[in-house]
């Protein structure tokens, strides 16, 4: 069990340093967990109170929908098997929470982990963009966007332990600052990326914090705390080097104008994505309630495209080596493939997770409000990353978004049984 917990409490570090870094601790994890499905104090005896049970209800209940109904899609349409690569993490990552409940484990280290997960994301993306010279950092996952995006979670993670975590006495004040530093230095790593699309989530985290770290404090101070959070990203940001923050977003402004006024295609960022919604809209149109499925949307894609109908410069995307898709937008991507049932599953698994946290956001054990507050934002940075990219089809994104939500209510799991039936303190 101490191997497993040293697994546990290190991976997160490697999450965008480590090539499969996402992807592979949650998998041994989640194996290993199945051999402790029956262990004395594995999940199966803690969920007895009716309250962790309907949390796990939601929870596995909106993968469960997610999972079956996109199967029965997919069988539906015939979709190659590729396709069911998606459902690995809905499926198997639940079994890490009879690991994390048979060893009785407290989140404090595996906080500092994901911490230490920032930081060296900001290092790898600072050596990749003042040492390699390359235009944006990507980390180990070679795609700015994932990269990105990830930091972000990384980032909102840290920030809020810091802020809200009662780690002990001795260390507290170490661990929050160790914290907040590595916090910040996730939003770093994220601007270095270049990956706007998931920039929106920054204000959405400071915003938060501002709030949170002034909870006790008069109305206008909390105001004015949220206010400051925002500004100082703001700061942060126009530090970056200016090509990768400031030229992209006056590009992709200008772009998104553009397009507006005239329907050209002027970026290879915002205006080409509103080129390609238009496309996915009509493809969409076609077969609104159950889809095209996946080879079928790809088909009526290249057909769309060689009807000359759309503008040249999305023609000449579609036809190099750009990793462009159908959708570029998670709704759409689910409406393209399962039409208006495929988003229906979708957000049955995004509702879910967010029912599972919520009914503990306001518990009087710090803890358990540290990682209800973090599972909850879990969902709108997630849904916010997918105005501009296909989650659940990105592998980085809805194995650190699935694995980070077990994780977060199997910690409340152990938390809570411990304050009912006085468990001693486990590794």
């Amino acid at each position: 069990m101490r191997l497993w917990y040293l697994v546990f409490v290190t991976s997160p570090a490697f999450i965008l340093t480590m090539p499969g870094g996402h992807a592979v601790w949650p998998v041994l994890l989640a194996v290993v967990g199945l051999f402790y499905a029956r262990a004395p104090h594995s999940i199966n005896g803690f969920v007895t109170d009716h309250g962790v049970r309907r949390s796990w209800g939601w929870l596995l209940g909106g993968f469960l929908l997610f999972v079956s109904t996109s199967i029965f899609l997919g069988l539906w349409h015939g979709n190659g098997w590729g396709y069911y690569e998606i459902f690995i993490p809905f499926l198997l990552f639940p079994a890490i929470a009879w690991l994390i409940c048979a060893g009785r484990w407290e989140p404090a280290w595996w906080f500092i982990a994901v911490g230490t997960g920032a930081l060296l994301a900001c290092a790898y993306a600072c050596y990749q963009i003042f040492g390699l010279d390359i235009t944006r950092a990507m980390g180990a996952l070679n795609h700015p966007i994932p990269f990105g995006n990830t930091a972000i979670v990384l980032a909102a993670v840290s920030l809020l332990a810091a802020v809200l975590y009662p780690f002990s006495a001795k260390v507290r004040i170490y661990a929050r600052f160790f914290l907040a530093i590595c916090g910040l230095a996730g939003v770093f790593a994220s601007l270095l990326s270049g990956s706007k699309g998931g920039w929106p989530s920054l204000l959405i985290i400071a915003v938060i914090l501002g709030y949170l770290a002034t909870a006790r404090w008069q109305k206008g101070v909390r105001h004015l705390a949220a206010l400051s959070a925002v500004l100082f990203i703001t700061v942060v940001a126009l530090l970056a080097p200016s090509h990768v923050v400031k030229d992209r977003l006056v590009t992709g402004i200008n772009g998104a104008v553009h397009w507006l006024q005239t329907g050209n295609v002027i970026d290879d960022s915002v205006s080409i994505r509103f080129e390609i919604w238009k496309l996915s809209l009509h493809i969409i149109s076609e077969k609104p309630w159950l889809g095209h499925g996946t080879e079928g949307s790809l088909q009526r894609w290249e057909e769309k495209l060689d009807g000359g109908l759309y503008h040249p410069k999305l023609v000449a995307y579609a036809a190099s080596d750009t990793k462009i898709r159908p959708g570029e937008n998670e709704i759409l991507s689910a409406l393209l493939g399962g039409g208006v049932l495929g988003v229906i599953a979708l957000l049955g698994a995004y509702a879910g997770i967010w029912l599972s946290f919520w009914r503990w956001r306001n518990h009087t054990d710090q803890t358990i409000k540290t990682c209800s507050t973090i599972g909850l934002l879990l969902v709108p940075l997630y849904l916010e990353f997918g105005l501009s990219v296909a989650v659940m089809h990105t592998n980085a994104f809805r194995t650190v978004f699935v694995t980070f939500a077990v994780v977060m209510l199997s910690f409340i799991t152990v938390r809570h049984y411990r304050l009912l039936a006085q468990i001693p303190q486990g590794s």
